[in-house]
């Protein structure tokens, strides 16, 4: 018989989780991605079980906090106009700071100065976005991600 690893098991609830949440969203009527949900739902349950003491593979977490980080990231960019896209960068560096510090379970201060100082960097550029000056810059930041 096969013994299974632990990112086979994971990959298995990922999926029950996936299929399972297509038969039931419609009838509680979600709004959400199933597999996002799937994922989300997978690394949660996993650092619970790390907390536990019962799971100790901090990458596979990381993988999946990686995912959703990614996900998210998405689900903005989708829903934001595009002058808001010039917030690109710091946003998944913000989504990023978050899933590190879910995984870490500790603020990383130097790291929250950096992601702190860039939003402040991309506030001054929107600030001044129609100027001549930035203008060009502040359409290439916002193109960078959509003209490739």
């Amino acid at each position: 018989m096969v013994t299974l690893s632990v990112v086979a098991w994971v990959f298995i609830a990922i999926i029950a989780l996936f299929y399972s949440g297509l038969i039931i969203k419609p009838r509680i009527k979600l709004n959400l991605c199933m597999i996002c949900l799937a994922v989300s739902l997978t690394w949660i349950s996993l650092l619970v079980l790390r907390q536990l003491g019962l799971f100790d593979n901090d990458v596979l977490i990381a993988l999946l906090l990686g995912q959703s980080v990614v996900g998210g990231y998405y689900l903005w960019e989708r829903r934001v106009k595009d002058v808001w896209l010039l917030f690109r960068l710091p946003v998944l560096l913000s989504l990023s700071l978050a899933a590190w510090t879910l995984l870490t379970l500790s603020l990383d201060l130097p790291l929250i100065g950096i992601v702190l100082v860039v939003w402040l960097l991309h506030g001054l550029l929107y600030t001044y976005r129609n100027k001549p000056a930035t203008k060009a810059y502040v359409d290439k930041i916002i193109a960078c991600c959509s003209k490739w």
